[in-house]
């Protein structure tokens, strides 16, 4: 069972189609779960809503979208946070890295839930990864277990426990969206 589950998501609106089901999981059984965006999408991922409106201004676009994440992370039962770090492109430096460093610290999770290594679809998400992972090195998490990735032998010897999206996951995502989309058109 995990007890603590932290998920870090490129963007605020990430964990709902790519961790939905494990958070509501996670929390029916009694867990805690934090879910931490790194930003907001408000450039990348918020196309609908520059649609609607092209004179918004960002910050009213990340104003949503934190509602948004907001109202779903209540339905799922989790709180969330977003660090506002920008999208398109999304930067990081030491600065912010102690900042998830200490959120890790804080919330002591026995488990993380983040990105995969590489997407071909977002820069963002692969960066997020990035992120996290030197961050497990140097923090104690309270409950230690291994678990692969399922693309790097070696990533259950070096890192403490963290569970991630896999890429044959992905795979059969993207056959689903293919199909969806071919009966679409």
């Amino acid at each position: 069972m995990i007890k603590k589950l932290l998920v870090v998501g490129a963007h605020s609106a990430d964990f709902v189609w790519r961790a939905g089901g494990t958070i509501a999981k996670a929390v029916e059984q009694g867990g805690e779960v934090l879910n931490v965006a790194l930003s907001y999408g408000e450039r990348g991922e918020s196309g609908e809503l520059w649609k609607e409106n092209p004179n918004r201004s960002v910050e009213e676009v990340k104003h949503i979208r934190h509602q948004q994440s907001e109202s779903a992370s209540q339905i799922l039962g989790c709180t969330f946070k977003c660090l506002n770090w920008g999208d398109y492109p999304m930067t990081v430096n030491d600065a912010r890295t102690e900042e998830l460093a200490e959120i890790i610290r804080t919330f002591k999770p026995n488990a993380i839930l983040t990105h995969t290594e590489r997407d071909p679809f977002n820069p963002d998400h692969p960066l997020a990864f990035t992120t996290v992972l030197p961050r497990l090195s140097s923090v104690s998490i309270h409950q230690r277990g291994f678990v692969s990735n399922h693309t790097n032998p070696n990533f259950q010897i070096l890192y403490p426990i963290l569970l991630l999206i896999s890429l044959l996951f992905l795979k059969k995502k993207l056959l689903q969206w293919r199909a969806w989309v071919r009966k679409v058109i």
